[in-house]
């Protein structure tokens, strides 16, 4: 809720806070720290209502995302919302950014042909490719339309990536390694 707030306000609502934990906060400090939070929900409150808004006007006219915004720009506030953030450990009273897990992890392409099997099989952007593919893969090979195939079960990442001119050579490299690659048993 603080993030409705002015950083001049946010300190404010921080110190006012802390003084209401020590309870030794005055009656018109009480009365400050009320009105902060009045005008911080009344600022989420309107955005709420602006938001909905734009939805609403996105559906009334039958806009797709891909009118407003580029592949590209789908693509990077797809992977900045998939990427893994940094996780904050207390060390001696300090904070300390620990990294977690830095490799890509964008699954463009998800099959399971096979419903009792375990996982399904994921092809992950920049993947690297090894000695087998897995059967999923493998059998979307099966009437000669593989790319196609491919596409049918590409993500929503997946389906943007690959409408690029660096996703295409993406994913003409996958397929060609579906059908050299022999299956893994």
């Amino acid at each position: 809720m603080l993030k409705y707030l002015s950083s001049s306000e946010q300190s404010r609502f921080s110190d006012l806070q802390g003084k209401l934990a020590q309870l030794l906060i005055s009656d018109a400090e009480q009365q400050e720290l009320s009105t902060l939070v009045s005008k911080a929900q009344k600022a989420a409150a309107e955005r709420g209502k602006a938001i909905e808004s734009v939805r609403q006007l996105i559906a009334d006219n039958a806009i797709e995302i891909q009118s407003i915004f580029s592949a590209e720009v789908i693509q990077r506030a797809a992977a900045g919302a998939s990427a893994p953030r940094a996780r904050t450990a207390k060390v001696k009273g300090q904070p300390k950014a620990v990294k977690v897990n830095t490799r890509s992890e964008q699954v463009l392409i998800q099959v399971k042909l096979d419903k009792s099997a375990g996982a399904p099989s994921r092809y992950k952007q920049g993947q690297k490719l090894g000695k087998f593919v897995s059967r999923n893969f493998k059998q979307l090979d099966a009437d000669g339309h593989l790319v196609e195939n491919l596409l049918k079960y590409a993500t929503p990442l997946g389906k943007s990536y690959f409408s690029t001119p660096e996703g295409k050579a993406e994913l003409e490299t996958f397929a060609q390694f579906v059908r050299s690659t022999p299956a893994n048993s």
